[in-house]
């Protein structure tokens, strides 16, 4: 058992429920949550990526697993700076999306955290960051539902979700023409999700790994539903 890998989880959780507890003492401030959010989001990211790229070097980096089309986290880290210049009709379908990946990016670090430490794997710098990063995009898409900076509704939810499933659609696209496994799904050779084999049929492989998808949108409305209510809802300082 790695025990550095329980403390940080534990210090992220802490965290993570103190933010909850005080977000609307100190993110009262609609203008400047919506760069702090997205920025404490991203260079922790991109620290992650320098970072990578120092330990390793150039030719035994495997880039693309921090490529923005390597899962949905690296997708979702690598869209915070443009929300800073999206149109506002655009950046609320964006907001929601947040929001409803918001419990699949609190549950990725918590599980992946817990998994180094139990297999005693070696602490590296780098995995906090990317911990750090999953925690807060988590924590901003409770924000978003709470400031009312996006409208929870069911046919809102569904215009944003088919955000992420038509780019993982076009990353389903691109791995059957280039043999390549963007968004963590392979359709040939292992036919492996997240470098798991779970099945010999690239159709089924993709089968789950939309189900699965959809499974973590449909758990991140539920949660987000948590948060949507009047008594919890953050008065804005515009």
């Amino acid at each position: 058992m790695n025990f550095e890998y329980i403390l940080a989880l534990i210090l992220l959780l802490t965290a993570y429920v103190l933010g909850i507890i005080f977000m609307d003492k100190y993110a009262a401030n609609a203008r400047a949550a919506s760069i702090i959010f997205p920025m404490a989001v991203f260079v922790p990211y991109v620290m992650l990526c320098v970072k990578i790229f120092r330990d390793v070097g150039w030719q035994d980096w495997n880039f693309q697993n921090t490529l923005p089309v390597a899962n949905v986290s690296p997708f979702t880290f690598s869209i915070m700076p443009l929300l800073l210049i999206l149109p506002k009709k655009l950046k609320k379908h964006v907001y929601l999306l947040i929001s409803l990946l918001s419990v699949g990016m609190l549950l990725s670090g918590v599980f992946s955290c817990t998994y180094n430490a139990a297999i005693n794997y070696k602490f590296h710098f780098h995995f906090l960051l990317d911990y750090v990063a999953h925690f807060i995009l988590s924590l901003y898409g409770v924000y978003l539902i709470r400031s009312k900076e996006t409208e929870l509704t069911l046919k809102s939810s569904l215009i944003s979700g088919s955000i992420i499933f038509g780019v993982a659609t076009v990353m389903v696209i691109l791995n059957l023409i280039f043999d390549t496994s963007f968004f963590g799904l392979s359709l040939r050779g292992k036919h492996n999700i997240y470098n798991q084999v779970l099945t010999k049929s690239s159709y089924l492989s993709a089968a789950l790994y939309f189900l699965g998808l959809g499974a973590v949108l449909v758990m991140g409305f539920a949660y987000s539903k948590l948060f949507d209510k009047q008594k919890f809802r953050i008065t804005h300082n515009k």
